[in-house]
């Protein structure tokens, strides 16, 4: 065999040699690259499934805080509403004590008696007799009392418990003020309930409609004014 030849075998035997130690390197700098993407890879999944873990469970707290917070303000709406009802029933209370006691004026239904002199009275021996007196007004606010009336005036007037009723001659004196027939009654409740009562046979009415004139009218809507004095004066 010729140099020539041998030059070219070994030129060949180089070229080749050094084609596959090339290819050879270049896969395993592949696999190489490979392996460590691969890690890489494996390192952000772990720790994405711990950021995950750590976040379930920051969501788990936040839940649970979540719901004490909740039970908390459960309690404190029902602390509030009772507060609330008992703060109700409390001004309830405080405006129907009010009212008896007359310091403010009100509005409701009710019923309105209205008292004259009996145009008899004029032609009768005794006059007295067909005339309007304090008593005869008395009996009547005495029963729309014991009929549940709310609150009543006379007048105008303002009767609370220790209002003062009382007659001279041909006119009636309330809370100090006098006036003269007619004498109008006015009174807070149910309209029903207080005609019946004072209609019951042999009732207030019955007894003095030969006397004196009364009329009665059921009202939707009546007003009387808050009571005007000195509510601890003690009248006779």
């Amino acid at each position: 065999m010729s140099r020539r030849r041998k030059f070219h075998l070994y030129l060949t035997i180089v070229t080749l040699s050094t084609g596959f130690l090339v290819a050879t390197s270049f896969e395993t700098n592949k696999l190489t690259r490979k392996e460590r993407m691969n890690d890489q890879l494996f390192q952000q999944e772990t720790q994405l499934n711990d950021r995950i873990l750590a976040e379930k469970e920051q969501n788990r707290h936040l839940e649970n805080q979540l719901l004490d917070l909740q039970r908390q303000v459960g309690k404190v709406e029902e602390a509030m509403a009772e507060r609330k009802s008992e703060a109700a029933e409390t001004l309830s209370q405080l405006d129907a004590a009010r009212m008896l006691a007359g310091v403010v004026a009100v509005a409701g239904p009710g019923i309105v008696i209205t008292m004259q002199d009996s145009q008899n009275a004029a032609n009768s021996a005794d006059i007295a007799n067909y005339i309007v007196h304090e008593q005869d007004v008395r009996l009547v606010v005495n029963e729309l009392r014991a009929a549940g009336a709310e609150a009543i005036s006379i007048n105008g007037q303002r009767v609370v418990s220790n209002s003062e009723i009382r007659c001279i001659g041909p006119t009636i004196i309330v809370n100090g003020i006098k006036s003269a027939a007619p004498f109008v009654v006015t009174a807070i409740g149910n309209p029903d309930t207080l005609d019946s009562a004072l209609n019951l046979p042999g009732g207030v009415l019955h007894s003095l409609q030969d006397f004196v004139q009364i009329s009665v009218a059921k009202k939707e809507r009546v007003e009387l004014p808050a009571f005007v004095g000195d509510a601890k004066t003690k009248h006779s």
